[in-house]
């Protein structure tokens, strides 16, 4: 094994990742988790999402549905995801393709417009302050 190799799991978790198609950015695993877990999960990703310049893919992965299992997140995981993507706080969900498990395939729109350039005639806050008289301020303020 040579200096630049990678571990079995790094080979599988990267192998999962290419298989992609390299879309995602990153993946939040929701396996384990109980319906109001996973979605309040989903909930602080998109409110983070606010803060970003830049859309990002995101694979949501949650548990796959067996003999035993019952039923899953995936109905009721999908619902709020398309309810989120109708209020215009994802760009687009996608079920995962079956090879690459159970769960969604989400885009998440960039949440930060860019800041409108200033020009000489707009006004900033310190324009909008009042003018100092060189006095100290009274006692209690600033």
């Amino acid at each position: 094994m040579s200096d630049d190799s990678l571990s079995d799991s790094q080979g599988r978790r990267l192998k999962r990742l290419l298989g992609r198609r390299g879309e995602s950015d990153y993946e939040l695993d929701l396996t384990g988790l109980d319906l109001a877990h996973a979605i309040a999960s989903v909930d602080r990703m998109v409110e983070r999402q606010r803060f970003r310049d830049e859309e990002r893919a995101v694979a949501i992965r949650i548990d796959p549905a067996t003999p035993e299992s019952g039923e899953t997140l995936f109905g009721h995981l999908g619902r709020h995801l398309l309810d989120l993507m109708r209020r215009g706080l994802i760009a687009r969900v996608t079920p995962l393709s079956p090879e690459h498990g159970a769960g969604f395939d989400v885009i998440l729109p960039a949440g930060r417009e860019k800041a409108p350039e200033t020009t000489e005639e707009s006004e900033t806050l310190a324009d909008l302050a009042p003018e100092s008289d060189g006095e100290d301020p009274p006692p209690g303020v600033g």
